[in-house]
C-alpha cells in the first residue's frame, strides 16, 4: 500500500491496527457532526469502514489514509466507494487544525493517487451546513452537481 507525502504530511495506509485512535477521532462531536451525521462511531462501524479500505488498497489501490503532521494524527482522507457505485472523497481533520490547509493539501495528494489510479470523476458530497467543506471543494475545483435532503454533491475531475 501507498504512502503519500505533501509539504506538510506523511499519509499512511490506515489498518485494523488504527480502529482504537481512529474511533476517538472520529467520535469528537465536531468531526462527527457532519461526517457520521452526529452519530456515534462504533468500533464495529470503524472496523467496517476499515476493512473495506483494506479491500479498496487491495482490489484499487486506493483507499483510508491517516494523515500526520510531524508525529501527530491530524486527520484521515481516502476514496471510498459510495452507496451510489461512484468513487468519493472522505476527510477528517482534527478540529485543533481547521483552518489550517492541511485538509486541501491531503485532498490534493489523494486525488492526485485517484487519477493515477485512472478514476476520471470523482464525487464529494458535504452537508449543506458545513461551508468549510464546501470551500474546500472549490479549492479542489469541484463542480456542483446538486444534492437532496440537505446533502450538496460535486464532482471532481483529478487533476
Amino acid at each position: 500500500m501507498t504512502v503519500l507525502r505533501t509539504n506538510r504530511l506523511e499519509l499512511l495506509p490506515a489498518s485494523q491496527a488504527d480502529l482504537d485512535i481512529l474511533v476517538a477521532h472520529w467520535n469528537q462531536p465536531e468531526v462527527r457532526q457532519y461526517l457520521f451525521d452526529d452519530r456515534e462511531v462504533s468500533a464495529e462501524l470503524a472496523a467496517t469502514i476499515l476493512a473495506d479500505s483494506a479491500d479498496d488498497f487491495t482490489e484499487h489501490g486506493y483507499g483510508l489514509w491517516k494523515a500526520y503532521l510531524r508525529d501527530e494524527l491530524v486527520g484521515v482522507c481516502g476514496l471510498r466507494r459510495h452507496d451510489s457505485g461512484q468513487v468519493e472523497i472522505v476527510y477528517s481533520l482534527e478540529p485543533a487544525r481547521w483552518g489550517s490547509g492541511l485538509a486541501t493539501e491531503a485532498a490534493l495528494a489523494v486525488l492526485e493517487t485517484g487519477r493515477r489510479a485512472g478514476l476520471k470523476e470523482i464525487l464529494l458530497e458535504t452537508d449543506e451546513g458545513n461551508v468549510a467543506s464546501q470551500r474546500l471543494a472549490r479549492r479542489l475545483g469541484a463542480v456542483p452537481r446538486g444534492g437532496a435532503d440537505g446533502i450538496l454533491q460535486y464532482v471532481i475531475s483529478p487533476p
